[in-house]
């Protein structure tokens, strides 16, 4: 038996290596969505003002997915109430950080054959995630079992959409900002797994997240080194976190402690928005990419966007803005395509076997409270500036950026061209 064991554990071994050799040598991970082709599928959002100046004002081909952000609260729009009515945006969304609504998703006759990408969030630090796991009501909204309540009928509405989903449970699960406790993080995976099987939402796909996130400056005073991977250092359950560097040359070692591992997950991701921060730029994320594509799963790059750009329509030009930064002014388009996008269209060609969708935030986030920012021109904070300046990054709002854009898609707007 020992033997038959260890026989075992060596071809479970070959095996995951044979997966991560074959995204190398050419073949496509495969995974449910992922497209049989090949092709790298294009995701839009993230606000529903965003997908409307994308899709319907300035008419831009529908993607192949829409994105979608919920809590276990329901406090976005257009899920359903334990009462039967639809949930509406609270503040938070409404006002704060930008609408979000599953009614007008579904409803709206131009976006009715987009998948929907849903990122789930299970809080800061709150409880959420031991309270779904447990039972428990540290965060005060889990009276009855209220939260899990809610996540099933998120499940049921899901389903019911008839749409492919990819369903981000927990999204940018090591991130500092989260600090998941990860016994309860995992449990609340495998429960939410274990009722998309039992509701029978079979186009419901499940996607481990990643923030793969390298700050510019020490973080949370937590003495970390610059530019290297970092990832939260839960000390205690809930909400009691520190920060610790990841080595990009390992992260699982830090990495898997949240996965919650090959049965539950359909789809791994990561986040790309400054990659210029890590210190040695597209490398470090190329580690994390090489890491999530040994997994042997197809890889959503889930959200990206060039942060820190602000456009002036007055003068068709952009700044360079960014806590800590001397401001950079009077960039062209065609800088500002150079400096972000070609090099962020080359990682994803460079990685097309294994990165089979990118999701892309075209929205102008001056609009919203929590991400304005004032900065002076050495970077200062004046007002503001509760996550860093994130700018303006509408795809559609210049029409060079718009017009560059358009030609690196297919003509139904769905997929990204092999090549530019």
């Amino acid at each position: 038996m020992k033997a038959l064991r260890c026989a075992a554990l060596v071809l479970v071994a070959v095996l995951g290596a044979a997966l991560g050799a074959a995204a190398q040598a050419g073949e496509p991970l495969t995974g449910r969505h992922a497209d049989p082709q090949g092709r790298t599928a294009i995701i839009i959002g993230q606000t529903a003002d965003g997908i409307r100046d994308y899709v319907l004002d300035s008419r831009l081909p529908l993607p192949w997915g829409l994105t979608l952000y919920v809590t276990p609260k329901l406090d976005s729009a257009g899920f359903t109430l334990a009462d039967g009515s639809k949930s509406v945006n609270d503040v938070r969304y409404r006002v704060d950080y930008g609408p979000q609504d599953l009614g007008f998703l579904s409803q709206t006759p131009a976006l009715r054959k987009a998948a929907l990408a849903v990122g789930y969030w299970l809080g800061a630090g709150g409880g959420l995630d031991v309270d779904l796991a447990s039972g428990s009501n540290i965060s005060g909204l889990n009276d009855g079992q209220r939260l899990w309540a809610n996540t099933q009928r998120m499940i049921a509405d899901l389903k019911a959409t008839g749409r492919p989903v990819l369903l981000r449970i927990g999204y940018e699960a090591e991130g500092p900002w989260n600090g998941h406790w990860p016994p309860a993080y995992r449990q609340v995976w495998l429960k939410m797994r274990q009722e998309i099987r039992r509701q029978g939402a079979d186009n419901i796909a499940t996607v481990w997240q990643l923030a793969a996130f390298c700050p510019a400056m020490d973080y949370w005073d937590g003495g970390i080194t610059p530019g290297r991977l970092v990832a939260a250092r839960p000390v205690a359950a809930p909400g009691k976190s520190g920060v610790q560097s990841v080595s990009a040359d390992d992260p699982g070692a830090v990495y898997d402690q949240w996965y919650p591992g090959d049965d539950a997950v359909d789809w791994t991701a990561i986040s790309v928005f400054n990659p210029q921060d890590c210190s040695d730029g597209y490398a470090t994320l190329q580690k994390v990419v090489d890491y999530l594509g040994a997994k042997g799963k197809p890889i959503l790059v889930a959200e990206a966007a060039a942060r820190g750009y602000d456009y002036d329509p007055a003068s068709g030009r952009y700044a360079y803005q960014q806590t800590g930064q001397v401001t950079r002014s009077q960039l062209t388009p065609a800088q500002v395509w150079q400096e972000w996008y070609a090099p962020f269209l080359q990682f994803l060609r460079r990685n097309r076997e294994s990165i089979r969708a990118v999701a892309m935030i075209s929205d102008d986030w001056t609009r919203y409270p929590h991400w304005q920012c004032r900065l002076d021109a050495q970077g200062r904070r004046i007002e503001g500036c509760a996550e860093g300046n994130w700018g303006n990054t509408r795809l559609d709002v210049d029409p060079q950026i718009r017009a560059r854009w358009l030609a690196e898609l297919t003509a139904d707007g769905r997929w990204l061209k092999d090549r530019p």
